[in-house]
């Protein structure tokens, strides 16, 4: 038995049949299907989210086959399909097995190379067009029993991800125009107010990477040189050093942005917010100061819409510095711009979730250069942040001004310098021209407010009404679309036909720009229109069925931004309450109850003190205060739940494998010491162990290597064991230490019923006839299919002379396959054999 077979036959898999009739092989998912049947495991992780119409689903791993299986037998929704990515050696394994046979067209299995050809086969493009793309992993990539899982989804994992993204995104987001309607109250003031009024000064621009704390020193010393520019994400370590920015910046309509930038609102009302027009909405309208917005107030033409600078995506690190050449600086300081992670895998800057987090050993292998020559580890999303900041920055210093990277570990971007921060000379900036240039923001008077407030009311009471009437368009044009066409499918109507065109017409010139912005924030539903498989078979009834849809889209897209406008009228009301001395508390209440905006009963009190409400009202006042706080405090929060899957021990057991098997020495290192860092994890000593064996065998330093595994082996409940011995039994079999070869693969055996045939070869080498024998058995016994091993332990008994064994062995096999050449093989030697016997018997 060589090591190259060893290591080789070890990620195989022996086919297994459970009491359910399910085939699979045991060594991609282990025990999963042992007592429970497949269908049942199906039923419970993938019953509604594999079955939805209109999908392109994406999935590593197919469990043996048994997945496709069960999506064939469950039947394949309306307009989906279904991509099963397997590693090249187990997909050839199942093709061996017949286990992917006679599956339909709408399903694929294939490998990592070429998959995205029979995505585009499938039409993914359409797909994303209709948020159709979805991704899942199989029982056996969730377990990653095999790296090879492992490596599979950290090659295509982030790629899906980034072309889901780039599809979705090429024709807008709805989320934009449900923020912007949530927004419109408190989006009053925009950026132009202060374009170039900053002409000759210095800006440093702060973000979240790594290096954003090392600059903290700097920064405080020259702190009355600068003006300083921040993401709300690092509003928790800014408050931490004792800094205060001038302007904090954020652009995320995601829910989770709450999460990341709730600290935010623990700056003085000096800070100033610039946000995108669309900013989730809880931060903006819990800001407790002065406020300026990016982009357009309304999607649709309206006078409301003033020239405004929008700020360029995708990230809040792009409009922040889109801003800061918009205000005029003549020098931008970047801090914090690593667009890379530390060798060691992490992501962002001390004190952030993710950094609090661990390490991420879940990287994508991407490597970028620094300004200081290295190489560092990045992600698919930030390399392509990379090539949209070179160009933003190429476009910003063609107007004569700098813009200087103070991180040399930061990823290296065309037109943009580095320097380090203690030869950067800066000058110092006057208290007078800051004031001034701050009184250009004008303060919002009561009688200011009330005035935005009533034309916000008139403008989306005149949309409203336009709402209304397309919904009742539509209405009348799926009532008509029902009646004229007779059972036969034809047209018999055609005056109803004409008043049908009569409605087009109506809602392409009367409610032209309305009727825009409904298909604008329902295109996904009038992209269905051209389901990705249609048939281009146009009759009738297929006329019929586009009709339903296309008007169906115009109803659900009108009804959709006529509650979410009613919402913002109703919205926009508290607001004009709030500014009363006696307003409807009661009214208050409940709208920042449903905005989740708890802060704004504060903001409201410093603005109304009085000693004149109800104890009730008193109440609810301090409880809509202590749910703000609630919220301020709590550690418990989605993303950083979400953030902590990353960092996971299971992960950082593929990724350890994984960089021994490409033997990247450097990033083992690397991971060594960021894990030694990570403060989430208590039994290290395993894993730090298993890092300096695989350290020690890549440096060909087998004794030492050797010496790690014992240990791993001697700790109480190693959850590496089966590493440990599979790493001991290789060495021994190049160093043709059989016996203790032996040893470690009787301690697998234990482990997994899969080793016993490699036990049972050694066993044979040493002469251990009875043992090897015993090890077949016992593993034909659990894997009574398996036809090689059967082959095996028949040929075992040949040369070890049981040939009444070998005679019932092989007339078991050719019962259950007649033609098998090996089997007949062995059959003919038998015979040779004994008709040698015979000869010599008669010649003696």
């Amino acid at each position: 038995m060589t090591t190259a077979n060893f290591t080789q036959a070890s990620a195989a898999g022996a086919l297994k049949t459970n009491a359910f009739g399910d085939r699979y092989l045991y060594n991609i998912s282990r025990g999963s299907f042992d007592r429970v049947s497949a269908q049942a495991i199906f039923d419970a992780e993938f019953s509604i989210s594999l079955f939805k119409e209109d999908v392109l689903n994406i999935i590593i791993g197919t469990d043996s086959g048994l997945l496709p299986k069960y999506v064939q037998q469950r039947g394949i929704p309306i307009g989906s399909r279904f991509i099963f990515i397997e590693p090249d050696p187990i997909l050839e394994q199942l093709h061996q097995n017949q286990l992917l046979d006679d599956l339909p067209p709408e399903i694929v299995c294939t490998t990592a190379s070429q998959w995205e050809e029979h995505a585009n086969a499938f039409k993914i493009k359409e797909y994303s067009y209709i948020g159709g793309i979805k991704s899942f992993n199989a029982i056996c990539a969730q377990q990653v029993v095999l790296d090879d899982y492992a490596e599979l989804n950290w090659q295509l994992r982030e790629s899906i991800n980034i072309l889901n993204f780039r599809y979705f995104t090429a024709i807008g987001c709805e989320s934009f125009i449900v923020r912007q309607l949530e927004n419109i109250a408190e989006n009053i003031l925009p950026v132009t107010l202060l374009a170039d009024a900053y002409q000759g000064k210095t800006v440093i621009i702060l973000a979240g990477g790594p290096s954003l704390t090392t600059v903290f020193p700097w920064l405080l010393e020259n702190r009355h040189k600068l003006v300083v520019f921040s993401v709300s994400r690092i509003s928790r370590q800014l408050i931490a050093a004792g800094i205060e920015p001038d302007f904090v910046f954020s652009v995320d309509p995601q829910e989770e942005n709450i999460d990341v930038s709730r600290e935010m609102f623990l700056f003085s009302d000096k800070t100033i917010f610039i946000n995108g027009y669309h900013v989730q909405a809880t931060l903006l309208n819990q800001w407790h100061g002065r406020s300026l917005y990016m982009g357009p107030r309304l999607p649709w033409q309206s006078d409301l819409n003033i020239h405004n600078m929008g700020g360029v995506g995708p990230t809040v690190t792009n409009a922040a510095l889109s801003i800061a050449h918009y205000f005029g600086f003549s020098k931008i300081l970047l801090a914090g711009f690593d667009v890379c992670y530390t060798k060691d895998g992490i992501t962002h800057a001390k004190g952030s979730d993710e950094q609090l987090a661990g390490p991420k050993y879940d990287l994508i292998p991407l490597q970028v250069e620094t300004y200081s020559g290295e190489f560092r580890p990045t992600s698919h999303g930030f390399a392509m942040l990379l090539s949209t900041l070179e160009q933003q920055a190429k476009m910003i210093t063609a107007d004569h001004c700098e813009i200087i990277n103070l991180a040399p570990y930061a990823a290296k971007v065309a037109h943009i310098a580095h320097i380090p921060p203690a030869e950067i000379t800066l000058s110092d900036i006057q208290e007078d021209d800051i004031t001034g240039i701050i009184q250009r923001i004008p303060q919002l008077t009561n009688a200011a407010l009330n005035k935005h407030y009533q034309a916000v009311i008139d403008e989306l009471e005149k949309a409203d009404f336009q709402m209304k009437a397309i919904t009742k368009l539509a209405k009348k044009a799926l009532d008509i679309n029902q009646r004229m066409y007779n059972s036969e499918g034809r047209i018999e109507n055609y005056k109803e036909k004409r008043e049908l065109d009569d409605i087009e017409k109506l809602l392409k010139r009367k409610h032209r720009h309305y009727s825009k912005l409904v298909k604008k924030i329902g295109v996904r539903h009038f992209i269905k229109m051209t389901s990705p498989h249609d048939s281009d078979d146009c009759n009738a009834e297929k006329a019929k069925k586009l009709g339903n849809i296309y008007y169906q889209a115009y109803q659900s897209g009108a009804t959709t931004l006529s509650n979410l406008i009613n919402a913002a009228i109703t919205r926009t009301k508290t607001r004009q309450q709030e500014l009363k001395e006696t307003p409807d508390v009661d009214f208050l209440l409940e709208q920042w109850k449903q905005d989740k905006s708890y802060r704004r009963a504060a903001i409201w009190l410093k603005k109304h003190p009085s000693t004149h409400y109800s104890e009730q009202t008193v109440m609810a006042l301090q409880a809509m205060q202590d749910q703000f706080n609630q919220v301020l405090i709590n550690q418990e929060t989605a993303f950083k739940a979400n953030t902590a899957k990353h960092s996971t021990l299971p992960i950082l057991k593929s990724k350890i494998s994984l960089l021994f098997k490409h033997k990247k020495i450097d990033d083992l290192k690397d991971l060594k010491t960021g894990f030694i860092n990570d403060p989430n994890h208590e039994n290290k000593e395993p894993y730090l162990l298993l890092i300096d064996a695989y350290l020690a065998e890549l440096e060909n330093d087998v004794e030492t290597a050797l010496a790690h595994y014992d240990s791993i082996i001697n700790l109480d409940q190693s959850p590496l064991l089966e590493e440990a011995l599979l790493r001991i039994t290789s060495i021994s079999l190049e160093q043709h230490n059989q016996q203790n070869a032996l040893l470690a693969m009787d301690c697998l055996s234990q482990i997994s019923p899969t080793y016993l045939p490699y036990k049972a070869e050694l066993a044979r080498i040493l002469g251990d006839f009875i043992l090897a024998i015993d090890s077949y058995n016992a593993y034909i016994n659990f894997f009574p299919e398996d036809i090689l091993n059967k082959l095996k332990l028949t040929a075992l008994y040949i040369d070890i002379k049981v040939y009444e064994a070998a005679e019932l062995m092989l007339e078991h096999l050719l019962q259950v396959a007649p033609d098998l050449e090996s089997a007949i093989g062995l059959k003919n030697r038998l015979a040779q054999i004994k008709q040698q016997q015979l000869n010599q018997a008669v010649t003696n």
